[in-house]
């Protein structure tokens, strides 16, 4: 039976290699991959290489852990709205 596991996929694996490139340590490198896998995959296909894919999941990660500046025009500030969405989320009771 082939073992046909996302992660042993030659252009997955070369997508691992190209982030290890960038710094990340190998199981960090498998969890960035899982966590923006589906929504790069659905957004752009297979059409970047795996150098061009690891480049995506690069900049998603930084802009997901970046920190608000004020002083950056194109930043938004969202905070306040944390206490609308949770409410949203929470069952109507």
């Amino acid at each position: 039976m082939l073992n046909t596991h996302m992660l042993d996929r030659p252009y997955i694996r070369d997508v691992l290699e190209h982030l290890q490139c960038l710094g990340y340590e190998l199981d960090k490198t498998k969890e960035l991959l899982i966590r923006f896998y589906r929504s790069i995959k659905r957004t752009c296909g297979f059409n970047p290489n795996a150098r061009d894919f690891a480049m995506i999941v690069h900049e998603l990660n930084e802009a997901v852990h970046r920190k608000y500046d004020p002083a950056d025009p194109n930043q938004i500030f969202i905070g306040h709205l944390r206490g609308v969405i949770q409410k949203v989320r929470k069952p109507a009771e």
